[in-house]
């Protein structure tokens, strides 16, 4: 049973995660495109980018030392926002995975205009950027996932996530929640179909994923966060 697959999934959400991620057990160049001028960003666009990332990050923090417990079958798996770093000149924000205190898997987040995306998983760069949530958190809101984890033998992950419930009650170890649900109906994980369940709280965080894969089925439920400070 892959452990990390159905947590990749979530925390970081996006199918993807699932490349390269350990198990139980172990817990062609292009050019670029020519410069074009931008026409500059009014105050109210500005004002407006600043308080969508604000919302899409609120429902995924990532204040430096935030932590989530979560329990995985029978184990205890936790989630730690290490450091803020750059990525191709984007601010981004490295999360680690740590299961019995090893670190086992990092990601790389990073907030845009439009959403939350994972953009690296270990050292493989994922391209495109797999979009984690979209900056408008609606129900009936939907995304493509079309994307590849490395470039030799990276595994492709395609399919559509859509947010079907904005106010979903749910209970899980750390208390009741109002939750918005997330769902990826038959994905395709490297051939495999895949279907994915994600539950996200505001000011908390994933709080619970489920995953089916044929007729096994997984859930991952948060035990306890503990918020990061922020510096000011």
């Amino acid at each position: 049973m892959k452990l990390c697959f159905c947590l990749r999934l979530g925390t970081g959400l996006a199918a993807l995660l699932v490349a390269g991620h350990l198990s139980a057990q172990d817990v062609s160049t292009s050019k670029p495109a020519p410069a074009q001028t931008k026409p500059a960003e009014t105050a109210a666009q500005l004002k407006a980018n600043s308080a969508a990332a604000s919302e899409v990050a609120s429902y995924f923090p990532l204040v430096p030392k935030s932590k989530w417990i979560y329990k995985v079958q029978d184990q205890s798996v936790e989630v730690l926002v290490d450091k803020n770093e750059k990525f191709k000149d984007e601010a981004c924000t490295k999360v680690d995975t740590l299961v019995s205190g090893k670190v086992v898997a990092s990601e790389l987040y990073c907030v845009k205009s439009d959403g939350l995306y994972r953009v690296k998983v270990k050292d493989d760069e994922i391209n495109p950027p797999v979009q984690v949530l979209p900056q408008s958190i609606q129900k009936g809101k939907s995304w493509e996932i079309n994307s590849k984890v490395g470039t030799q033998g990276g595994q492709l992950v395609k399919g559509t996530f859509r947010i079907v419930n904005d106010k979903e009650k749910i209970k899980v170890p750390a208390g009741e929640f109002e939750a918005v649900l997330v769902e990826g109906i038959d994905m395709d994980v490297g051939g495999t179909k895949t279907t994915v369940r994600l539950w996200f709280v505001k000011g908390v965080g994933l709080v619970k994923l489920s995953y089916k894969i044929a007729d096994t089925e997984s859930t991952l439920e948060l035990e306890k966060y503990e918020p990061g400070t922020v510096k000011g």
